[in-house]
């Protein structure tokens, strides 16, 4: 709650400062077109006196001058979008114009002629930018020859992705070499080292295409009869021709109507179909429960063969077969082996074996695993409803724009019902949910009384507006004795009333000046405070709720976190 607190200070301190904005300019415009009308009779009341030009120009020009006044005021409101969009604009320049360190999209670098598939690091000293202060990688060296089953074990923020990311080049190490058969990483082509790596992480990626088509995003041109042999490796193709259209079936966002170790071998697949000679597994079967577990690391063995592997792995038992394990901790190797050798040791990795074989004969974590299962069920269930409502939203759309052909050609009253037609089932829907939340419109006193930290905001906002509203009738009292100061007396007296209404402009427009002011800024900090608090009480008490509050739709994590109310990013 400190932390969000935080984060609306910061936007509660640029929207009063838009509003300072604002206000200024549009309080300055208001006092140029009142000093421009004193100047302008005045100046023209001593040549109508000097008989240059005739009464009739001077008031031509008078309304000239308020009409041009007025043209520009028109733009006032305008400042107010202006500083939104060079609010807007200044983060998207600012990655624009960002030279990356490690540009993948460069064209240069070395391209090898042939890839053996051997990788060794040497020396490696690496921290995260974000934690300068905490080293991740401390003089870390190994080399995995090529076509073998290496495997990396240990702690959570022992180093383990970190040395698949150098290889990959997400960072550049602060000392040592990361080099494929003998060739410097930072010397290659970004692009073709990328290629030259296929990688299967813990949840992968999958799109809301087919399968044939996700399996084109690993390579693009790869044929029918590739992408079935490339799925038989993966041993994905028997469970794919058992769906209703094969490798044109479409998947849902994110795979959502594949199991886990469908996914996951679909991921597996994915990656074959560049021919990686380097397979990066980041612990692909960790989420999967103990059956996919099985099918998957079949998979896996099945496509590591003959290719140079590097697994990172929690469940130990899915690497006893590699040929070289390494155990880090804090940064630093302090064992290697096969399993055999290193559990001879009675070591680290004996230990950690040794944890989780105690963890899997504990009840709480086989009722702990089955909630997972449980939760990993509901979110599917929750996501497939998801994906079912936005299509039925858009076959709405396409639907009601079937029907809208009769509406042709354009029109004024066609654009009307077109966003009648196309709004009012939205708009029924939107009623109807709000009606089964049984929420009651607020009435403005129970606002007026949520407001009562701006009170005093408010009511001098409020005498200001009134100001400001008898500009225009004081004007108008002094627009018509400007006819009379022209029509009659000397021109001594015409001189004199012509510099009384010029000051009594000048006036109207100080006046102006401070009352749009003020009415403008003190409402619009009124309405930042007034918006920091309403956001924190309804943030403190959303947190506050139980968990059959998050249960119910209308209520759901993803729609709560994309409230219009509760901003989640940094200004």
């Amino acid at each position: 709650l400190h932390r969000y607190d935080g984060l609306l200070s910061k936007l509660t301190k640029l929207g009063i400062k838009k509003a300072w904005l604002t206000s200024l300019g549009m309080s300055f415009v208001t006092f140029t077109m009142f000093g421009s009308m004193a100047a302008s009779f005045y100046v023209g009341t001593t040549l109508v006196i000097a008989g240059e030009i005739s009464p009739g120009t001077t008031f031509a020009v008078f309304w000239a001058v308020i009409g041009g006044t007025f043209a520009v005021g028109q733009a006032a409101p305008q400042i107010a979008v202006i500083l939104g969009a060079k609010s807007a604009a200044a983060p998207i320049f600012e990655i624009i114009d960002r030279e990356p360190v490690i540009n993948s999209q460069s064209k240069e670098g070395v391209r090898l002629d042939t890839v053996r598939g051997e990788v060794e690091y040497h020396d490696i000293h690496f921290r995260y930018p974000t934690r300068p202060d905490a080293p991740i990688l401390r003089g870390v060296s190994l080399k995995i020859k090529p076509g073998t089953h290496v495997a990396l074990v240990g702690h959570s923020g022992c180093g383990k992705s970190t040395l698949v990311s150098l290889l990959l080049r997400y960072y550049d190490q602060e000392k040592g070499r990361v080099t494929i058969d003998g060739v410097d990483v930072s010397t290659l082509n970004i692009e073709y080292l990328r290629n030259l790596v296929g990688v299967v992480s813990q949840e992968p990626a999958l799109f809301a295409e087919t399968i044939e088509n996700n399996l084109r995003l690993g390579r693009g041109n790869i044929t029918e009869a590739e992408i079935i042999s490339v799925c038989k490796a993966a041993n994905a193709h028997d469970f794919v021709m058992q769906l209703p259209q094969g490798y044109k079936s479409r998947i849902g966002d994110g795979g959502v109507q594949l199991s886990g170790g469908q996914k996951q071998r679909i991921a597996i697949a994915r990656a074959l179909a560049r021919d990686p000679k380097i397979l990066l597994l980041d612990e692909a079967t960790s989420a999967l429960d103990t059956e996919s577990e099985s099918i998957v690391q079949a998979a896996l063995e099945k496509a590591g063969a003959g290719r140079t592997t590097i697994s990172i792995a929690h469940r130990l038992s899915t690497v006893k077969g590699a040929d070289c394990i390494y155990v880090f901790e804090k940064g630093l190797i302090v064992e290697s082996g096969t399993h055999e050798q290193l559990m001879a040791l009675k070591g680290h990795y004996a230990q950690l074996v040794k944890a989780q074989e105690i963890e899997k004969e504990k009840d709480v974590a086989v009722k702990e695993e089955k909630g997972r299962d449980s939760a990993f069920s509901s979110t599917s269930t929750s996501r497939k409803l998801s994906i079912a409502l936005s299509t039925t939203s858009l076959n709405e759309i396409e639907q009601n724009i079937d029907d809208l052909e009769v509406f042709i050609p354009f029109s004024l009253l066609s654009f009307l019902l077109l966003f009648y037609h196309l709004t009012h089932p939205f708009i029924c829907s939107y009623q109807a949910e709000v009606s089964d939340a049984k929420a009651d419109p607020s009435s403005l006193w129970t606002i007026v009384m949520y407001a009562r930290q701006e009170w005093s905001m408010l009511i001098i906002g409020v005498v200001l507006s009134i100001v400001r509203g008898l500009t225009f009738p004081m004007f108008s009292i002094i627009y018509g004795q400007m006819f009379t100061s022209l029509s009659t007396g000397s021109d001594n007296d015409k001189l004199s009333g012509a510099r009384m209404n010029a000051i009594y402009f000048s006036l109207i427009g100080c006046s102006a000046l401070i009352s749009t002011f003020g009415s403008g800024f003190l409402f619009g900090k009124a309405g930042e405070s007034l918006t920091k608090r309403m956001r924190i009480s309804l943030f403190k008490n959303i947190i506050s709720q139980d968990g059959a509050y998050f249960e119910q739709m209308e209520h759901s994590p993803g729609r709560l976190a994309s409230h219009p109310t509760l901003p989640t990013s940094e200004p």
